[in-house]
């Protein structure tokens, strides 16, 4: 039978219920009371588990609380005949107890009141919860039928308080408090055990960080007026990590420094794209083999559609003059002067030897900026667990890239249209690279560059700059694509205010 539909606290852990005595009293006759009744036993009590009526109630919360039915017909003291012959109006009333265990005792201590008050020899039995697990289903004496009524009468008028709704008890919530320090992350153990907190303990927690999606993020600003950047505000800007194609930063910084420590014009270099150069897999600038391209254009195939491919020919192509400047110089003088580098016989010969020498060197360089957390283990950023950098070397990095003039000429173009050239000096193909720095649009931002892999996540780093103000922004393992420069935006709005 089903509960009151008023009942807003119901709880459907387990009602126990008791079977009518209707048809019992009916054929009794001449009996006024409830003792003048046959002495029988009264129903088993219908549970689903007793197991869960077992519950300790904290300290903390109020205790479970289970419900059982009683029908009126057990409440019979002057006329059983005639309340036996009628159905009761309401047949849901229902009785609060915390356990069945302590329903049990309830029933049997009102029992000892009643036959105490009539001066009835009273037999002790108790009901522990070794008899109830050795006979789940005890037989109950008789409560007493005035104190029954009684309890159906409070509960019956418990039951006219109208239920609140969901949004009434959604308002009376009160709002959790927002953690503002690190030492309240710590405590409340928030923080995963893997990762570092970069905070000190004693320093709050930017109040922007919920709001920006990044996993690793970091914001160094210089007002007009200082010399160097010094940082904003940041969230896990010194943990290691996958970078992606933010790998290509490094990549383009490597080649600008040995040009400009040779006295070497961008331009002056020409390399003929070798086939390798087609075989890589992610991002790419469609770079055709046999064309032939300077290192300044590679560079925008580089930085602005973020082609692996022009990676992979910048990388042997400087690591293979860096050789040829300690064994061969009349070879490497030759390039200088505008013969053709075919790098793709090289690239056969001496594949790992290349890979590994650019490679040095971006580690050196890494090494001379500080970059404590950086390692590189590849030129372009595809999948690679030994590639690592953190929010706070990239920033580094880029404070040292941006002073140079050809490095600023590349990231603030939004579009490069170049042609390659055959052998005899003709046009070739025709390229058209795109900035994937979307931010370039907007007023003030003047680069990076844009990353994105399995691992690493949507990675985003920018550069502002205004009249009063610049900022270096790098956002590591964003939520989404176009999540990396909205967090971008967010950081850059908090420093301007």
């Amino acid at each position: 039978m089903n509960a009151n539909p008023k009942d807003a606290f119901s709880v459907s852990l387990s009602k126990f219920h008791r079977k009518s005595l209707h048809s019992q009293m009916a054929n009794t006759s001449g009996c006024n009371q409830l003792n003048d009744l046959p002495n029988i036993p009264l129903p088993e009590l219908k549970v689903r588990g007793l197991q869960s009526a077992k519950i300790k109630a904290s300290p903390k919360r109020s205790p479970h609380i289970l419900k059982f039915y009683v029908h009126d017909a057990q409440c019979i003291l002057n006329d059983p005949i005639k309340k036996a012959n009628r159905r009761y109006e309401n047949q849901s009333e229902y009785v609060f107890v915390d356990t069945y265990l302590d329903a049990l005792h309830v029933i049997a201590q009102e029992e000892k009141k009643y036959k105490q008050g009539n001066g009835q020899t009273i037999q002790s039995e108790e009901f522990s919860e070794q008899q109830i697990s050795i006979n789940p289903q005890p037989t109950l004496p008789n409560l007493p039928a005035q104190l029954m009524r009684e309890r159906m009468r409070v509960y019956a008028q418990s039951q006219q308080k109208e239920p609140q709704s969901i949004e009434s008890q959604l308002a009376q919530r009160q709002p959790k408090k927002v953690i503002k320090t690190a030492t309240s992350l710590m405590t409340k153990k928030i923080l995963p055990n893997k990762l570092t907190v970069s905070l000190s303990v004693h320093q709050a927690i930017p109040s922007i960080k919920h709001k920006v999606s990044a996993k690793r993020w970091v914001m160094f600003t210089k007002q007009k007026n200082e010399k160097c950047f010094n940082k904003s505000v940041g969230w896990q800007e010194f943990q290691k990590g996958e970078v992606a194609s933010i790998t290509k930063i490094m990549t383009c910084y490597t080649t600008l420094t040995y040009l400009k420590e040779y006295n070497i014009e961008p331009d002056q270099i020409k390399i003929k794209i070798p086939g390798h150069a087609e075989c890589i897999d992610g991002t790419s600038a469609f770079l055709n083999a046999g064309g032939i391209l300077t290192i300044k254009q590679l560079l925008f195939a580089l930085m602005l559609p973020s082609g692996n491919d022009a990676a992979l020919v910048l990388s042997f192509t400087i690591a293979y003059l860096m050789i040829l400047q300690k064994t061969e110089i009349y070879q490497y003088n030759r390039y200088l002067k505008g013969a053709i580098i075919d790098i793709e016989p090289q690239i056969e010969r001496n594949k790992k030897l290349l890979k590994h020498t650019f490679l040095d060197q971006m580690n050196k360089h890494a090494i001379s900026i500080k970059m404590e957390n950086t390692n590189y283990s590849s030129v372009h950023g595809l999948n690679d667990e030994k590639n690592v950098s953190c929010p706070n070397d990239i920033s580094k990095l880029i404070e040292k890239c941006i002073q140079l003039e050809v490095f600023l000429e590349i990231i603030t173009t939004k579009i490069f249209k170049t042609h390659a050239l055959t052998d005899k000096g003709g046009k070739a193909t025709l390229y058209k690279w795109k900035n994937t720095n979307k931010l370039l649009k907007k007023s003030g931002w003047m680069g990076v560059k844009t990353g994105v892999t399995p691992n690493a996540g949507p990675c985003f780093t920018g550069y502002y700059k205004n009249n009063d103000m610049e900022a270096i922004i790098v956002v590591l393992n964003c939520s989404s694509m176009n999540q990396r420069f909205r967090d971008a935006e967010v950081l850059l709005i908090s420093a301007l205010k």
